[in-house]
């Protein structure tokens, strides 16, 4: 069975659930409505006469009306996890049929024209690869999976610790899709939890260690025991200190509207994003892993026995409390009997001495964990994914059936090829494939570099740098033409030289921006420059004199060239990456195609 096949299986699998769902759904609802009603007629008769018979009829029907409230709220949250898993499973369709491009989140703030490869290699934006890989919700693993494409970093142990990782997540399908929907519940993307973790970890304590915490805890006890004991045996002369009693009460409320309300309500909006936390939280704690480096993610979220869901549903049900104030009567009692702001002060303070310093790794777990799975996605796709293999040897690449993941599988062209310590001098016909075979080499080398398969049958690399010049445009605002532009990012190639670190270079088409004579002998300096020991790379040109390098230094320079066909007055494209120069040029016969008329 295709994976195309296994998430149609699973949708039409949710559809169904769903249908019973709104089935149940309208029963107990139905059932609820009657539950209310049958409620209001024992409250009616239990005022009219108090008898035994009304007093369990109220109770029964009124314990009969909350349990169906609280199925109801099941049956909708499932209703609504549902829904969003069709949306996941559709969304899998959409990246296997090459239709994913309308996905909402582009990616635009990793956008960065400096960067040496990510604005050339459609890392980000419109038609990205993070368009197309990205599962994140939450704020930290988003930034996460931006910061992990665009890393400059590398570590063979780190790279093959997330491999290890996505191939098991490969296999747990279900997992990926639960991950996902638990952090996209009721919203599309989870705020920055810095609020949440500045106040998490900030020390402070209003109230400590104050008498305060002392006539909070006791005095409600007090006044309500005077109270009642006066109310009961009718103590009359101690009915004219209750007023007096809850002027103290008032005035110790009065306290605290200078200062606990504020932290109180810095503290509210936390929850829109905490049940999310605490799904995606019981979701990993719940999934047994094989591979070390995901089961070490998970302790993670433990701490003395205590996992993160329980800690962070401590903190909502801390924040719920506090939401009491906005039923204005219920709050306003609880206030003036039992001081519910400074209660709900004390509890949150406690929870933040316990467990505040612990959310920034909890976290920071949870966005690794989305990391994984969203590296993982291109194994859920019909199309033929490995994970490559590292060498410390040389500047080695070498590939086998690679193509480019964001080409879909109809369309999609791929080609074997060998570099070890070479440069190699890519020229072919306009359309015949140049630019996308250097983006192909580029974008695998990403996915190789974050841990995640490559779209091909094998390949082998070295850790390399990537610096690009390829998608090059003038720039009217800052004065600089498309020639000064290419200078410049051909410059950022060269100073990297003085690192003296492995790195490969993709540059495009080079100095296109000048004229034929200049961008000879330019280019030709270029390549000069760039024959190094510590460096190799692809540069594709129409110019054919650049080939005549590759015989005055024959084991650094190689040329490769893409070429087409001509059958029944129509120009053919395969695609496909040969040794040697290209003999052919095809610019008069697409002015022809076009209805432009050339001289001879």
């Amino acid at each position: 069975m295709t994976n195309r096949e296994t998430f149609i299986n699973r949708i039409k699998s949710l559809e169904d659930e769903e249908k019973n769902c709104k089935k149940n759904y309208n029963i107990i609802g139905t059932i609820r409505l009657v539950a209310f009603v049958v409620t209001l007629i024992y409250i009616y008769l239990l005022i009219r006469r108090i008898s035994i018979y009304t007093s369990i009829g109220t109770l029964f029907s009124l314990t009969l009306f909350v349990f169906l409230i609280k199925q109801h709220s099941n049956i909708s949250y499932r209703l609504n996890k549902i829904k969003n898993l069709i949306t996941i499973n559709k969304k899998y369709i959409k990246r296997i049929d090459g239709n994913w491009s309308d996905f909402q989140d582009l990616g635009q703030d990793g956008i960065d024209l400096n960067h040496p490869y990510s604005a050339d290699l459609d890392i980000f934006g419109k038609n990205s690869l993070f368009q197309l890989i990205n599962t994140t919700n939450t704020f930290f693993g988003r930034k996460k999976l931006i910061d992990l494409l665009k890393s400059k970093g590398k570590s063979i142990d780190n790279i093959v610790n997330r491999q290890n990782a996505v191939e098991e997540l490969s296999q747990k399908i279900k997992f990926c899709e639960d991950l996902e929907s638990a952090g996209n519940f009721d919203k599309k993307n989870m705020k920055d939890p810095s609020a949440l973790l500045n106040y998490s970890e900030d020390v402070n304590a209003l109230f400590e260690k104050s008498p305060i915490n002392t006539i909070v805890y006791f005095l409600p006890v007090f006044s309500i025991l005077f109270c009642a004991v006066t109310i009961i045996f009718k103590i009359n002369y101690l009915y004219y200190f209750i007023p007096f009693i809850f002027v103290i009460h008032a005035a110790i409320n009065f306290i605290s509207y200078r200062n606990i309300p504020l932290i109180l309500d810095s503290v509210e909006g936390f929850n829109d994003d905490l049940q999310s936390y605490v799904n995606a939280f019981k979701l990993i704690e719940g999934e047994n892993f094989q591979d070390e480096y995901l089961r070490e993610l998970k302790n993670n979220l433990f701490f003395e026995g205590k996992s993160s869901s329980k800690v962070m549903g401590e903190l909502t049900t801390i924040i719920n409390n506090i939401n009491l104030k906005h039923n204005f009567l219920i709050y306003f009692f609880l206030n003036l009997l039992i001081f519910w702001d400074f209660r709900c002060l004390f509890s949150l303070q406690n929870w933040k001495s316990k467990y505040g310093k612990l959310i920034r790794k909890y976290i920071n777990a949870l966005g690794d964990f989305e990391v994984i799975s969203s590296l993982s996605v291109l194994t859920h796709m019909d199309t033929e994914y490995s994970f490559p293999t590292f060498t410390t040897e040389n500047l080695v690449l070498k590939a086998e059936s690679l193509g480019h993941p964001l080409i879909n599988n109809g369309s999609r062209v791929s080609n074997n090829f060998n570099m070890i310590d070479n440069i190699l001098i890519v020229t072919g016909s306009n359309m015949s494939g140049k630019t996308t075979f250097l983006r192909t080499v580029g974008i695998n080398l990403v996915l190789a570099y974050a841990g995640a398969p490559i779209c091909g049958k094998s390949m082998k690399c070295s850790l390399m740098d990537i610096f690009t010049s390829m998608r090059i445009n003038d720039n009217l605002m800052e004065g600089a033409s498309t020639f000064y532009v290419e200078l410049m990012r051909i410059k950022q190639i060269i100073d990297n030289l003085l690192m003296k670190e492995p790195m490969i270079f993709l540059i495009d088409e080079i100095f296109r921006g000048t004229n034929s004579r200049d961008r000879i002998i330019g280019a030709k300096s270029v390549l000069k420059n760039l024959d190094k020991p510590w460096l190799c790379g692809l540069i594709s040109t129409h110019d054919f004199e650049l080939c005549d390098l590759e015989y005055s230094n024959e084991k650094k320079i190689v040329n490769y060239h893409f070429s087409e066909s001509y059958t029944e007055n129509k120009i053919h494209f395969d695609y496909k990456l040969r040794e040697g120069r290209c003999d052919s040029t095809n610019a008069k016969y697409l002015m022809k195609m076009v209805g432009i008329e050339i001289e001879d």
